[in-house]
């Protein structure tokens, strides 16, 4: 990946994290956790093909929820 392509993808990421924020209340350790498996799965689909900002973001914000669904980890 070209050091531009991180650059976005580091964007894209930022902004799910952050529209994950504001929608679940997650502890530091969560989010961190969080970001890092969010970052292994958007690399996946860029690896894959696919490079649309606005997509991968909402791919992303999808697997935030379906991965704190399965956790068990709700907001208060």
């Amino acid at each position: 990946m070209s050091e531009d392509s991180e650059v976005s993808m580091d964007d894209v990421i930022d902004r799910v994290m952050m529209t994950f924020a504001m929608m679940r209340n997650v502890n530091d350790a969560q989010f961190e956790a969080s970001r890092i498996k969010l970052a292994n799965y958007i690399d996946e689909l860029t690896s894959a093909g696919q490079h649309d900002k606005q997509r991968l973001a909402v791919q992303g914000l999808a697997y935030m929820r379906e991965l704190h669904e399965t956790s068990g980890v709700h907001s208060s």
